[in-house]
């Protein structure tokens, strides 16, 4: 077999292949969107360090701006990575099983391989990101730093455990590769739990029993969740974003590096840290949306079988009630007095578990047969568009390398001089400029070392498969 094939890899990258195992065209559009939210999200902390901090009149202007109103729906990028993650591994054991009744009993001797091509799906991107975080030279900085052991920072990227080790002992190029080992955590325990549920269907409903197991997720938010150890609100409002996301060490890596004189006090302790190792880095503290992603599989796969009995009046109610809960979202104040603590910790709670099946309901009206009662042509028409394809084919190259070529970008140079506007102007002008390096980036791998690899997994485990037959 010929490894590198690459006119025909880069031909693939703005084609479908309709051939291909459990592909629904409205998902390159839905990836395609949380590939921009999320760069979008990561733009505007970058330049907002370049702000007066609380209380200055320029921190002020910064709360009240545009791209920080619009950053709780930013952040429903990987909402909307779960979510699809989750669906797409469920749909596919549900068309397996159901194509074969006894197939589901093999599922046990076949898991060790499924994650096997889980990691090896995986392991490509995380040697790029490696690369281009040793180009820019910050593992200098963390070999010095103190209380650092790179060999314990490496081992939980590689091998999945990155979201369970202290944030402020990890890499700040490498940091979104979190989700990362939140995924392969996932197609862990999820194919376990379906399986168990599967097998006992004939006496327990499997949609019920996700419901209820996101019904718990939503109670342990609440019950961990404390406003007086955990001030998000005050935190959110006085401190910047990027001091809070990320490793202890970047304000004097931005010093020392990038030679900067930042216009505020680097913080000595995270008031956010404790939040964020509870409530966002864990997995069972993300587990709901992959739960809803699980049951949006479940119902597609009977709607295949059945009709829709719901009215079309209902669709536009929900359709309604998302539009006005992003509309609340973006112009609720964060410091309003109206806000009590419960309404805080439900929030804090639900927030995501919204979001989610906000997602989730736009990709089943998306999806479902046209003759279904929710079905949606104009959300399908508009996430099917062939725009989307290219943005969604190489969206995980580019959700990993687009963090440390921003930070390049704009504290090393080029895009510098965007400091002087707002952030919300310079989001405008850097966003379609960092997109289209990480693509070109993204590209080159994706046909040099991501599909040859490919390629030589798939020849190696076709032969040995072969051969044991033999």
């Amino acid at each position: 077999m010929h490894y590198w094939q690459i006119k025909r890899d880069f031909v693939s990258l703005f084609n479908r292949n309709d051939a291909t195992e459990n592909h629904f065209d409205p998902i390159d559009g839905l990836r395609a969107i949380a590939s921009l939210l999320i760069i979008c999200c990561h733009i505007v902390p970058i330049f907002g360090i370049f702000v007066q901090s609380y209380p200055d009149v320029q921190w002020q202007e910064y709360l009240n701006s545009v791209a920080f109103a619009l950053m709780p729906l930013m952040n429903s990028g990987l909402e909307i990575f779960f979510v699809l993650s989750a669906f797409l591994l469920i749909h596919k054991l549900i068309k397996e099983w159901e194509n074969d009744d006894g197939s589901h009993q093999w599922f046990l001797q076949q898991y060790p391989m499924s994650l096997l091509k889980r990691a090896l799906r995986f392991w490509p991107g995380i040697l790029l990101a490696t690369i281009i975080m040793f180009i820019f030279g910050e593992h200098r900085h963390v070999v010095d730093a103190d209380n650092n052991s790179p060999c314990m920072i490496y081992l939980s990227i590689w091998l999945f455990f990155q979201n369970y080790i202290d944030h402020d002992r990890w890499l700040c190029s490498l940091s979104p590769l979190w989700t990362i080992s939140l995924d392969v955590q996932i197609h862990i325990i999820l194919p376990l739990l379906f399986y168990f549920l599967y097998s006992c269907r004939k006496y327990i409903s499997v949609y019920n029993s996700l419901a209820i197991l996101l019904l718990v997720s939503i109670v342990r938010s609440m019950l961990v969740f404390d406003p007086v150890i955990m001030p998000v609100i005050s935190s959110i409002l006085r401190y910047h974003t990027l001091l809070l996301v990320t490793p202890k060490y970047v304000c004097s890596w931005l010093q020392s590096n990038y030679n900067m004189t930042l216009p505020f006090e680097c913080l000595q302790s995270n008031p956010l840290k404790l939040l964020m190792h509870k409530l966002y880095f864990p997995l069972e503290a993300r587990l709901g949306s992959f739960i809803i992603g699980a049951m949006v599989a479940i119902k597609i796969a009977q709607v295949s079988h059945e009709q829709g009995q719901y009215s079309t009046w209902k669709k536009f109610f929900i359709f309604n009630m998302i539009f006005l809960y992003s509309l609340l979202t973006v112009t609720q104040r964060l410091d309003s007095p109206n806000l009590s603590e419960f309404a805080l910790n439900f929030t804090i709670a639900t927030s995501r578990t919204i979001l989610a099946i906000s997602v989730a309901f736009i990709l089943f009206t998306a999806i479902c047969p046209p003759m279904h009662s929710y079905h949606a042509p104009w959300i399908r028409l508009f996430l099917s568009s062939r725009i989307w394809i290219p943005i969604s084919k190489l969206s995980y190259l580019a959700y990993l390398i687009h963090w440390p070529i921003t930070f390049e970008m704009v504290f090393g140079g080029p895009l510098l001089f965007l400091k002087k506007y707002s952030v919300s102007y310079a989001l405008i002008i850097s966003l379609p400029i960092i997109l289209f390096i990480s693509q070109i980036v993204s590209c080159i791998w994706f046909l040099l070392i991501e599909k040859p690899f490919e390629r030589f997994i798939h020849q190696y485990l076709s032969t040995k498969k072969s051969k044991k037959i033999h």
